[in-house]
């Protein structure tokens, strides 16, 4: 059985979170697990980052950093791409390679080897009535790599919410609080205030830094008086601080993540470690993080972004009529079914010429009715289709030099957007 039959024996969240709430979640389980390995994660230095928006490139921007300065850094994000393995990474100066966006990723054989030490703890659990699921299993794994690969230090990305996620079983040197929005309110919460209670789980200690994204301010309130608790001062970024490094990451939310994981780097100097500015700026001039404005072909121009709620759908919508303020846009959207659609679509139909409509191959892809779409794009020429690769075929026959396919609504629409890419040009190859 490889490791991702075996994962998929495990009830899988990521599938179905229509059907979870909070009681769904308990640390004990995780911590008994990791107990019965020796409690791994208490041998690594670990910088932890949860929020809403902008978590995985935050991380990104933070390993390629500490990357650049000659350390070794395990790199821990949800969702993958592509396969399993992108999300458990080892990065270092010589793991760099230019074009491969997943550089230093696990190899099955390591995988395999972890998961099949895993196995016989799980058993035993599993005949005392206690049940793990998919992540939960996965983030062990990821501890018990990383406690065997002499790392400097690990990067956490939390996968829902942050005080009863699976990552928050470690004792995190810096705590990184990423901007909050309305996001997976069914399970987190119904306003930004009871979210930001939840992603603020992550601050535990009195030893800890904090460093804290520019924030609504009822997310920030409740920040702030997490911090207080542990007679923590945090480091708060500012929100009009104007970007100071060139990153590959496109639009003003990319500066502030680079700004806000710079001044994670910066706060680790009060643990005893510093990194010069000039490393910081060369690790974040080589920081890749796929699937967010990322440019998938010049012609047609085609743009994919996993914006999935109304804060991100803002975001990129600005992002495109800063970049290209001459073009057309021809929207490809796809969504999943418990994301606020009609917000998404509220902050993307202004921009759009044509929309097209579509469904990822996803368990929890959202189906658009006629009356919806009628109701949520009107006036615009709108057109759906069952899959993204059809989506993508129509979007691309009717642009223009001055159009831009944008694709988005989630990265699972993102990936199968790429994936048509990737084949459309191996076949006019060959």
């Amino acid at each position: 059985m490889t490791p991702q039959e075996y994962l998929n024996t495990f009830t899988n969240f990521e599938t179905q979170l229509n059907h979870l709430s909070a009681n769904d979640f308990d640390l004990s389980r995780v911590l008994e697990l990791l107990a019965s390995l020796g409690d791994p994660q208490k041998t690594l230095n670990v910088v932890h980052v949860a929020g809403t928006k902008g978590k995985g490139s935050t991380c990104a921007f933070v390993s390629h950093a500490l990357a650049a300065d000659g350390k070794r850094v395990g790199l821990y994000t949800s969702p993958h791409l592509y396969r399993l393995n992108e999300r458990i990474r080892v990065l270092d100066q010589g793991a760099l390679r230019a074009g491969d966006d997943f550089y230093g990723m696990v190899s099955d054989e390591q995988l395999g080897q972890v998961i099949n030490a895993l196995r016989p703890h799980i058993a035993a659990m599993v005949n005392r009535g206690l049940f793990l699921t998919y992540f939960e299993v996965l983030t062990v794994a990821a501890l018990v790599f990383f406690s065997q690969q002499n790392l400097d230090w690990v990067v956490l990305e939390a996968g829902l919410g942050g005080r009863l996620d699976a990552t928050n079983v470690t004792e995190s040197k810096v705590a990184v609080i990423t901007p909050i929005s309305l996001d997976h309110t069914k399970i987190l919460g119904k306003t930004i205030a009871a979210i930001a209670v939840e992603k603020a789980g992550i601050i535990k200690h009195s030893r800890q830094q904090v460093v804290v994204a520019p924030q609504e301010p009822e997310a920030l309130e409740v920040i702030l008086k997490r911090c207080r608790e542990f007679g923590i001062h945090p480091v708060v970024v500012d929100a009009a601080a104007k970007g100071k490094f060139k990153i590959p990451l496109k639009g003003r939310h990319q500066q502030s993540n680079a700004l806000t994981a710079a001044a994670a780097i910066e706060a680790l100097a009060h643990v005893g470690y510093t990194v010069d500015v000039a490393v910081v700026a060369k690790g974040f001039k080589n920081t890749r993080w796929p699937g967010r404005f990322e440019l998938v072909q010049d012609h047609p121009l085609i743009i994919a972004d996993g914006a999935h709620n109304q804060a991100s759908a803002l975001a990129l919508a600005r992002t495109v009529s800063e970049i290209y303020p001459e073009h057309k846009v021809i929207l490809v959207l796809g969504i999943l079914s418990d994301k606020d659609v009609a917000a998404v679509a509220e902050e993307l139909r202004g921009m759009a010429e044509k929309v097209v409509l579509t469904k990822p191959a996803h368990t929890r892809a959202h189906v658009f009715s006629m009356e919806e779409a009628e109701r949520l794009f009107q006036p615009k020429t709108w057109f759906m289709v069952d899959t993204v690769a059809e989506a993508m075929e129509l979007a691309v026959g009717k642009a223009s030099p001055g159009h831009v396919v944008l694709v988005t609504g989630s990265l699972f629409t993102v990936v199968e957007a790429k994936s048509w890419t990737v084949s459309r040009k191996s076949v006019a190859i060959s």
